[in-house]
């Protein structure tokens, strides 16, 4: 097994050897030089490759933190760099995540989340990655901000950002966002600090209003929003947030129904609306029988009273009607009285009914709303290209040219469904629109130092290989060429020797033919093998 290695490995040998000598000196040197820029080629692709990437990782306020963070990331055995000044660490790219873990499990802050962090990429980085990054970094530096007031000891940052889908209602939506605060002890943190936070978060997110801000601290106190209270003193600004939400609600209404026609890119709404905060409380008493057989209530309570009474004639006091004998005759007449007095209650069926009339109530006769819309014209820069608008001028001075706007024509259906759509009368309905140009540069794509260095040795290499591949395939055929050349004319030269020799010399031709053949079979092997080609070809 061994011995047919080894004959193998000399056959092949000779084979290169064999393939090699048929170059010639220049060209062998050509060769050496293509393969020596081609290894030198694959080297700095390697290296530029391989090259490991340092990111900062934490910058210390002081060698006592400094010596600190050395400490731990030896510890974990992490691949790292110093500063001169000894305050600036940086590490390996790949061992980023370890180390922020490592630092974070210490309470050491790392260094912060950069916008280069956030537009860095490779080729695979998509669109979604790009928005995760922007997403950290807008959190990392909110909490910096609010990390910054004296009586914030540490702060945390939670957003939600709507998806961004293209359409303008997926853009007039805002962003929610969620701070949660470790106040430090023995410093005053009030709700006008916290309203201070939401406004400064509300405006760093880009949205107009505070709405959508939560700031709580660790021990569960909600500080913004403040919980609204309905005292006699507060009723006035009660009132008013009752009316710029019903305001709020009334604006996008509008938009929606606008928007869902397609027709503008842009809504602003403006509303004037008259609200009825009266209080009115009506009490209402109905009687009626129990049922159909009394023609009045039950008896509650009843009082009769009665008197009879008899009078008659009698003598005259005293004894003066004894002194004489007399018979008794009855000679007298009485009158007789009778009163009867009877009082009764009854209770019949009652029903009190108490309305107390709603308060805040929209009066739509008296409000009033404004619509103002704007629709963009899109022009592309490639296609005023293509047009010929750009002859003699620049981009820049046919966008100041056209730069106008137009006011359009207002159909009345529209200002029929804004008045359908909130309730307000028709003529309290104001709607201008105009057309405004939106111009579009040619996007200019933007490829990094770093992927032009790779994408030129790729070309690099393949043109040397490319290159190798035709030089060996040229060299091998000329090489044949001179080959055959060579044979064709040895041959013809010793068939013009034997065309002058007789016939009865025949024998000596024989030995010529047969002495060049021995002398040159190499020679003879290729004539023929080309004589075949040619016949059968």
């Amino acid at each position: 097994m061994v011995d047919k290695v080894l004959d193998f490995g000399k056959k092949l040998l000779e084979r290169i050897k064999e393939w090699w000598n048929k170059f010639q000196p220049k060209q062998k040197t050509l060769i050496i030089g293509i393969i020596v820029v081609l290894l030198l080629a694959i080297a700095i692709l390697v290296a530029v490759l391989t090259r490991k990437q340092y990111v900062n990782i934490v910058n210390a306020e002081s060698t006592k933190e400094a010596a600190a963070v050395r400490d731990l990331l030896d510890g974990q055995g992490l691949d790292y760099k110093v500063s001169s000044d000894g305050l600036h660490f940086d590490i390996v790219s790949t061992q980023q995540s370890d180390a922020n873990l490592l630092l974070g499990s210490n309470n050491i802050p790392t260094a912060a989340y950069t916008i280069d962090d956030v537009l860095n990429g490779s080729f695979s980085t998509t669109e979604a990655d790009k928005q995760k990054r922007y997403k950290l970094f807008i959190e990392e530096q909110i909490e910096q901000d609010v990390k910054s007031m004296k009586a914030v000891n540490t702060a945390s940052c939670q957003l939600t950002i709507p998806d961004d889908n293209g359409t303008l209602i997926a853009q007039n939506r805002e962003t929610y966002a969620s701070v949660l605060l470790e106040l430090n002890e023995g410093i005053s943190f009030t709700e006008e600090n916290a309203a201070a936070i939401a406004r400064m978060v509300a405006t760093g997110l880009g949205n107009a209003t505070t709405d959508n801000i939560t700031i709580t601290d660790v021990e569960g106190r909600i500080w913004f929003p403040v919980e609204q209270s309905y005292s006699t003193i507060e009723k006035a600004d009660n009132m008013m947030m009752l009316k710029q939400e019903a305001e709020s609600l009334i604006k996008n209404e509008v938009r929606q129904v606008l928007l869902g026609t397609n027709e503008f890119n842009q809504i602003e709404v403006g509303t004037n609306i008259a609200m009825d905060f009266s209080q009115k409380e009506i009490t209402q008493h109905n009687y009626s029988t129990p049922d159909d057989e009394h023609d009045q209530g039950l008896l509650a309570h009843e009082e009769v009273y009665q008197s009879n009474a008899t009078d008659g004639l009698g003598g005259v006091p005293g004894t003066d009607s004894n002194s004489e004998e007399d018979y008794m005759i009855d000679e007298s007449s009485g009158t007789r009285s009778n009163t009867y007095e009877r009082k009764s209650d009854y209770l019949p069926n009652e029903e009190i009914i108490k309305t107390t009339a709603a308060t805040g109530t929209i009066v739509y006769n008296d409000s009033s709303i404004s619509v103002a819309a704007v629709r963009y014209r899109v022009v592309r820069e490639e296609d005023v290209r293509l047009q010929g608008f750009l002859d003699g001028i620049s981009w820049e001075e046919y966008k100041l040219a056209n730069n106008g706007k137009t006011k359009l024509e207002i159909d009345e259906d529209l200002v029929g469904m804004v008045a359908n759509a909130t309730g307000i009368p028709t003529k309290n309905v104001s709607f201008v629109a105009y057309e405004e140009v939106q111009f579009i540069d040619t996007i200019q794509s933007t490829v990094a130092l770093k992927d032009i260095i790779q994408i030129v040795l790729i070309v690099i290499i393949l043109t040397l290989l490319a290159f190798v591949v035709i030089m060996s395939l040229r060299t091998r055929r000329e090489v044949e060429e001179e080959e055959e050349l060579a044979v064709e004319d040895l041959l013809q030269s010793h068939v013009d020797e034997l065309e002058g020799i007789e016939t009865e010399q025949k024998s000596e031709a024989r030995k010529l033919i047969e002495n060049f053949v021995e002398e040159n079979p190499e020679a003879v092997a290729t004539l023929l093998r080309n004589w075949l080609d040619e016949d059968w070809g």
